[in-house]
């Protein structure tokens, strides 16, 4: 039996050894083929979460403001109102509306938003100002600056006034540094706002009289338009604007500690251009129409109805002396000592 069995053994040997390799390699793909899907569908490890101090700070931090140097504000306030080497009067006429539009235009090309709004405002009012001078003294007689024959000199001695002039001139810019660099709030915008359209009544005014003036003769007395309420219309608002100014940079600095020295020189602009508004300008404006016109009920009527504006040292209205004898009426308008019978 056993030798019967080892030649069945050895006839079917091949097929046994065949079936069996079979069988091995199934085995072996069926587990390659887990391995690949089970490596396909692993979940990766969980990482390690960082502390806020090894993370890396992501904040980025916002670009400086480019604003103008300070040579460069001294040379847009000093150029112009240099003219006044040439004639005095055009340092506080051309020299002033220049240095101002120079200025805001420095700062026109380096601002955005409210800060370029602002800088609008001041370049509308110096462009506009220089315009109005040349039509005024192209079209009309009124011209108050003339030609003076000086040595070299006697100009040079007027430095010290221009560079007063063109201080002024650049402490009124002052406030435009702030709203560059300051927070843009809803009040800084509506003061800007407002001292834009108070330039833009000031120059309506001038329009207003210029046209006046033309069409009625030189010594018509304007008393319509923005001078039905208010006698200097182009002073009142013109003040008004440089002090909505200065507001709006107060209300744009925050922290106020950051902007002390725009401030400061804004504060020597605002009350230094209303010194010479309300105490020259529109005082001034004020004598000489009670000196022209004062004898007139059209201009008492005008003068009970309006406001002067803001003004220091206006001249007081003095009532007629009233006459009681005919002593009196002699000495008051005739011989002081008249000769008696």
């Amino acid at each position: 039996p056993n030798l019967k069995a080892r030649a069945c053994l050895r006839a079917h040997c091949p097929a046994v050894l065949v079936a069996n390799k079979r069988s091995i390699m199934l085995r072996l793909a069926t587990l390659a083929t887990i391995s690949a899907l089970a490596h396909g569908f692993a979940v990766p490890p969980l990482r390690a979460a960082r502390t806020p101090a090894a993370a890396k700070a992501t904040v980025a931090k916002a670009a400086p403001v480019l604003l103008p140097t300070v040579p460069e504000l001294a040379l847009a306030a000093g150029v112009p109102t240099a003219l006044g080497l040439w004639r005095t009067g055009f340092a506080v006429s051309y020299g002033y509306g220049g240095a101002i539009a120079a200025s805001a235009y420095l700062y026109l090309q380096k601002t955005s938003g409210v800060a370029k709004l602002h800088a609008t405002a001041l370049a509308f009012y110096g462009v506009r100002l220089c315009a109005y001078l040349l039509l005024r003294g192209a079209t009309t007689e009124m011209r108050p600056i003339k030609a003076k024959s000086a040595s070299v000199p006697d100009r040079l001695k007027r430095l010290p006034l221009l560079s007063g002039c063109a201080a002024l001139y650049a402490f009124l810019a002052a406030p435009l540094r702030v709203t560059a660099a300051g927070q843009a709030t809803d009040a800084v915008k509506l003061l800007v706002k407002a001292s834009f359209a108070s330039f833009g009544v000031a120059a309506v005014a001038d329009a207003w009289k210029y046209v006046a003036k033309q069409l009625n003769g030189k010594d018509h007395l304007v008393t319509g338009g923005p001078f039905f309420f208010f006698r200097h219309p182009n002073y009142t608002f013109e003040v008004l604007g440089w002090l909505l100014s200065f507001a709006a940079a107060i209300s744009a600095a925050a922290p106020v500690s950051k902007h002390v020295p725009a401030l400061a020189c804004s504060a020597l602009g605002a009350f230094g251009i209303f010194g010479v508004l309300a105490g020259e300008a529109a005082a001034g404006l004020e004598k000489k129409q009670l000196e022209k016109y004062g004898d007139s009920p059209e201009y008492q009527k005008w003068v009970a109805r309006t406001w002067a504006g803001p003004m220091m040292g206006a001249p007081k209205v003095m009532p007629p002396r009233r006459v009681t004898d005919t002593f009196e009426r002699v000495a008051w308008s005739g011989t002081p000592y008249p000769a008696r019978p």
